[in-house]
């Protein structure tokens, strides 16, 4: 098995926080319109995107990142985390219990490019807010 490099890691995790594109015959990285995070009640797999908060009726939705969104992914060394709060909407009817977090390449649909289980899962009910702290969403590569 081989292992990437940390000048490799670092470079396809700038492209990867803002759904940018890295040049490897130079290293350059072109930062791209950002991801979206997405809030799931069920587990996800590396084949399989869990299950997702409803947007029928209930004030969800992704919140994008990068670009025009509510922050970006800054790191070195193997990780990035999110420089800023990341807020989502008041829930207009209970979103279920939160147990997991992922990135995905759209607002709706699209694919989960890497996702991660909280440390506490969350209920979140008519008039709660969800929100991830700055440094709270971490994606590494090692």
């Amino acid at each position: 098995m081989s292992q990437a490099t940390d000048y490799l890691e670092e470079k396809v995790l700038s492209a990867l926080a803002s759904l940018g594109s890295v040049d490897l015959s130079d290293g350059s990285v072109t930062a791209g319109t950002g991801g979206f995070i997405g809030l799931l009640t069920g587990a996800p797999s590396d084949s399989s995107d869990g299950t997702e908060v409803t947007t029928s009726g209930t004030a969800y939705g992704r919140v994008q990142v990068g670009g025009s969104g509510q922050g970006s992914f800054t790191g070195t060394g193997g990780s990035v985390s999110n420089d800023s709060e990341f807020r989502w909407s008041d829930a207009t009817a209970a979103w279920g219990t939160i147990t997991h977090v992922g990135l995905f390449d759209a607002s709706t649909g699209g694919n989960l490019l890497v996702y991660g289980q909280l440390q506490s899962s969350v209920d979140i009910d008519v008039g709660d807010i969800f929100k991830i702290p700055a440094s709270g969403f971490t994606i590494q590569m090692n």
